[in-house]
């Protein structure tokens, strides 16, 4: 029931300049009136006639008592309670107040389309370019694109990252500054990193065409680092051009390598179309967003965020390490063949671990925008854990239970040995989005240090248990040390007092769903059902279960949809 609300303030009584009235409950559950007139509180209001406002807030309260016996005393009308709000009057369940964006829903969809736009047509061009350039320009091509990214990509990620929760929390009128100010920053880092790759590249190669297609990829990277539009429009959660802004980019750039491949240019010519297609986002970011980011020098702001973000570029470096640590030595004890079917099974789970990365593009500054509130980001990240183990729990359940037809389907007969490997990393999906959810989480919340030692601690263990495993296990061992450190991670993060209030309500979320999907697994496996029937217990059974338990509501599913 709603009332209307005065005016003068007031949502009831007309009269509350000259006196104010309060209703209170008696033993009998009925409703006396009291007055407060002239500094008596609590004199008996005998002589003032009952009016047609307080009888409608008699009436009002009688018919909450009546319909919600349960509600708490103190939701009902009193005097300290502010009387504009008509919810907390009458005792509705829900503020009036509009709830804070959650990053899923519509902008979920919108970040999934722009990781599927940029991995769609990075592997396009990886695939194309082999028949145009050679082998020999091709494999400078893939070396220069991942030699550069270690060198500028790494250090810009984290920089985007830390600043993209950085504007969500700006005033609106501030964050276009902000917004180019921070652009500043990544441009001096990333020009920085190139320099520093190419210095070294030049000292270690004598190989004149990989020089200079690697200074002309580095002055793309730069190109990229310094746009600060598409920072701005993720703070803002502008996700719907923040897909135009991309699209129009990888438009720009197919284009142009496609007039490149008529021309017959090489393996320059190549970087320098893909260089001018991040120039021309420039361009086409002024023109979505507006004019107001300029690329002004901030010495604060340069310290603010390189104090944020070498943490969480130290942490990724650290697992990035451990792992390549893991093959080299599976190379040196077992062989190429073995590093092969980790690296297949690796790339089942990876492709899961898509939609994690691609949601956490509008749940970050969701997260980073409830982090002015109390609990309010451990609130939304559990929503983005919850709803990411949901989805993923079928195919990571899929991986372990058809390990050997999945791997025999994508890759051939020769990848059926990997079947135990596959088993193992497959959780490690589930951990990935639940990890991906904790990051984003402690970069909002401003505890990348903590996050750093977590993850060095992690990393140091997997390399102690993979040199452990690996020896006699092989493949298996390798698999076995990724999950143990994924594990160790979180429950480290769990453990630890400064991360616990934040890790707890988001692994405590994932519970019900994991458990209900371990039991679908675990059905599957009893019957000893064929593919069909396992796949129809885990994409029927699985979700009507999660129904039927009240693990998902109406209300998850509406908040979801949003």
């Amino acid at each position: 029931m709603r009332m209307p609300r005065s005016s003068r303030g007031c949502s009831f009584c007309f009269e509350c300049e000259e006196k104010s009235v309060a209703l209170c409950r008696t033993r009998t559950g009925g409703v006396k009136k009291f007055a407060q007139k002239n500094g008596h509180p609590g004199q008996a209001h005998a002589a003032v006639p009952r009016t047609r406002v307080a009888q409608r807030v008699g009436r009002a309260v009688a018919i909450h008592e009546r319909v919600r016996p349960s509600a708490p005393s103190e939701r009902l009308l009193d005097p300290g309670r502010d009387l504009r709000n008509t919810a907390a009057v009458i005792g509705a369940g829900e503020s009036l107040e509009p709830a804070p964006p959650s990053g899923l829903g519509g902008p979920a969809v919108h970040g999934i389309l722009a990781l599927g736009l940029e991995k769609m047509v990075a592997l396009g061009i990886a695939l194309y370019l082999p028949r145009h350039l050679g082998l020999a320009d091709y494999g400078r091509y893939v070396f220069l694109v991942s030699y550069l990214g270690f060198f500028q990509a790494l250090p810009d990620g984290a920089l985007e990252a830390v600043l993209v929760a950085r504007l969500a929390r700006a005033a609106a009128g501030d964050v276009g500054a902000l917004a180019g100010r921070g652009a500043r920053v990544r441009l001096a880092v990333s020009l920085v990193g190139g320099a520093a790759g190419l210095v070294l590249l030049a000292l270690t190669v004598r190989d004149a065409e990989l020089l200079s297609g690697g200074a002309v990829g580095a002055a793309g990277l730069l190109a990229s680092a310094a746009t600060p539009y598409r920072a701005l429009l993720r703070a803002r959660l502008r996700m719907g051009g923040y897909v135009g802004l991309l699209a129009a980019q990888a438009a720009l750039a197919v284009g142009l390598l496609a007039a490149v491949v008529v021309a017959g240019g090489g393996l320059v010519a190549v970087f320098v179309a893909v260089g001018a297609a991040a120039v021309a986002g420039l361009g086409l970011g002024r023109l979505l967003v507006g004019p107001g980011a300029r690329l002004a020098p901030d010495p604060a702001m340069r310290r603010a965020l390189i104090a944020e973000a070498w943490p969480l570029a130290a942490s990724t470096l650290a697992v990035m390490g451990a792992q390549q640590i893991l093959q080299l030595l599976l190379l040196r004890l077992h062989g190429a063949s073995e590093v092969g079917l980790l690296g297949g099974a690796r790339k089942l789970t990876e492709a899961i671990g898509l939609l994690p990365q691609a949601l956490m593009l509008s749940v970050l500054p969701a997260l980073a925008l409830a982090a002015a509130t109390p609990a309010g980001a451990a609130g939304a990240a559990r929503e983005a854990a919850r709803g990411l183990v949901i989805v993923l729990l079928p195919p990571a359940a899929a991986l372990a239970l058809w390990a050997e037809p999945v791997l025999v389907r994508f890759f051939g007969p020769s990848f059926a040995a990997a079947a135990p490997v596959l088993r193992v990393l497959a959780p490690a999906a589930l951990l990935g989005a639940t990890g991906a959810v904790l990051t984003n989480l402690l970069v909002a919340v401003g505890r990348q240090r903590t996050l750093l030692r977590v993850t060095a601690g992690a990393a140091a263990g997997m390399i102690a248990l993979g040199a452990a495993l690996i020896p006699a296990y092989g493949a298996f061992g390798a698999a076995a040390a990724f999950l143990a450190a994924a594990v160790a991670g979180q429950v480290a993060l769990l453990a630890l007092p400064a991360t616990r209030a934040a890790a707890a309500p988001v692994l405590a979320a994932v519970v019900p769903p994991l458990g209900l999907g371990a039991a679908a697994a675990a059905a599957a496996v009893a019957l000893g059902a064929s593919v069909p029937v396992g796949v129809a217990l885990l994409l029927v059974a699985y979700p009507a279960a999660l129904c039927l338990t009240g693990t998902v509501t109406r209300a998850d599913l509406a908040r979801w949809r949003a």
